[in-house]
C-alpha cells in the first residue's frame, strides 16, 4: 500500500494529502519509509502540513531524527544547507537530489528575477552548463518555476517561482511585512478617494461652466434673431408709400393742348 502512494499523489489536487492523511496512523519505521516516500514522489514540493502532525514530529528527537531534520532541509533549505549539514542527514536517493536542486532553483528565483548561471552553479553544484540547463528546463516542466533561458547574458530570466513551505520562526516577520504593506494600500486608497473627489468637483464645475456658456450662447442667438426680426419689420414700413401719399400721374396731351390754345 506504501508503494502505490507516489500515483495516489498524481491524483490529488493536494499532493502532499495522502502522506498527511497516512501520517495520522503511521508510527516508527512506517514514518520514516513515508517520508522517503514523500521525498521521492513527483510534484510533491510543499512540505509544511506534513512536518505539523504529531507522529512525524515525535521522531524530532531520537535517533531518527536525522529524517526529520531531512523533511524539514526540503521544506526549507536548499542544496547548500544539505552540504552543511551533511553528516546529521541521511544520505539522498538520486530522485531526492534532484528534487532538491528544483527547490534551490526556486528559492534563489524568489529572491532574484535575473539569476547568473554562475550562480546557479554554485549553489546547485553542478559544473556543467549543458547539465544546468537540462536541470532548469526540466524544472520549468513540473510548473515550479516559470521563465527562459539567456544562453547570450548567461541567466536564468524568471517569470513565476511558487512560495516555499514558510518557517514557524518567521510568521512575526511576514505578519509585520503584511501590516505594513496593509498600511501602505490604506494611504494609498485614501489618496486616491481624495483625488477622485477632486476630479469629481472640476468635473462639476466644468459642466456648470459649460451650461453658463450654453446658456449665453442662446440668450445672444435670440437678442440677434429678435433684433433681425425688429430690423426686418422697419425696412419693410419704409419702402412701401402709403397710398393717401401716393401723387396722380399727368397726361402729357393734356399739357400740350394747354399750350396751342395760349398761342392762338
Amino acid at each position: 500500500m506504501a508503494g502505490e502512494q507516489p500515483s495516489t499523489v498524481l491524483s490529488t489536487n493536494n499532493p502532499i494529502e495522502p502522506y498527511v492523511i497516512l501520517a495520522k496512523s503511521f508510527h516508527g519505521s512506517a514514518i520514516i519509509s513515508l517520508i522517503n516516500q514523500v521525498l521521492d514522489a513527483n510534484g510533491v514540493y510543499i512540505f509544511g502540513e506534513l512536518l505539523e502532525q504529531p507522529s512525524i514530529r515525535q521522531i524530532a528527537e531520537g535517533p531518527d531524527a536525522k529524517f526529520y531534520k531531512l523533511l524539514m532541509l526540503f521544506a526549507y533549505g536548499t542544496c547548500s544547507d544539505y552540504e552543511e549539514n551533511k553528516r546529521e542527514l541521511p544520505e539522498l536517493t538520486p530522485t531526492q537530489k534532484r528534487k532538491l536542486q528544483q527547490l534551490t532553483i526556486v528559492s534563489l528565483a524568489a529572491r532574484n528575477k535575473r539569476i547568473p548561471y554562475s550562480e546557479l552553479q554554485s549553489q546547485l553544484g553542478i559544473s556543467d552548463l549543458r547539465e544546468l540547463e537540462d536541470l532548469i528546463i526540466e524544472t520549468i516542466y513540473t510548473g515550479i518555476i516559470e521563465g527562459k533561458l539567456d544562453q547570450l547574458e548567461q541567466t536564468f530570466e524568471v517569470d513565476f517561482a511558487i512560495s516555499r513551505d514558510v518557517r514557524p520562526e518567521s510568521t512575526d516577520e511576514i505578519i509585520s511585512i503584511l501590516d505594513t504593506w496593509c498600511s501602505k494600500c490604506e494611504s494609498t486608497l485614501k489618496d486616491l478617494e481624495g483625488e477622485i473627489r477632486k476630479a469629481n468637483s472640476i468635473k462639476a464645475e466644468k459642466e456648470n461652466m459649460k451650461n453658463e456658456i450654453k446658456n449665453k450662447i442662446d440668450e445672444i442667438k435670440a437678442a440677434i434673431k429678435e433684433e433681425a426680426s425688429a430690423g426686418t419689420s422697419s425696412s419693410s414700413a419704409k419702402k412701401e408709400t402709403p397710398s393717401y401719399l401716393k401723387l396722380a400721374k399727368k397726361n402729357p396731351r393734356e399739357g400740350g393742348l394747354r399750350g396751342s390754345k395760349m398761342r392762338d
